[in-house]
């Protein structure tokens, strides 16, 4: 299960702009992104695996508020 940028910050309690810049200084969870052409319209472009997210937390102590 992948989660996207909205899913992450609710499952921490964070704004999604503040998942973003994590993402843009690359110092957030690893992430992949979607071409647009392999996407269906009005979906999320970026995800994050479940597996490096639970990595993440578990490497920085974070609990997640919304798990």
């Amino acid at each position: 299960m992948d989660l996207t940028t909205d899913q992450l910050a609710a499952r921490w309690g964070i704004k999604p702009s503040t998942v973003r810049g994590y993402r843009y200084r690359g110092t957030g969870p690893e992430y992949y992104t979607i071409s647009r052409l392999g996407r269906p319209l009005g979906s999320s472009r970026v995800l994050y695996p479940l597996d490096s997210i639970l990595a993440f937390e578990e490497a920085n102590h974070i609990t997640p508020l919304n798990p």
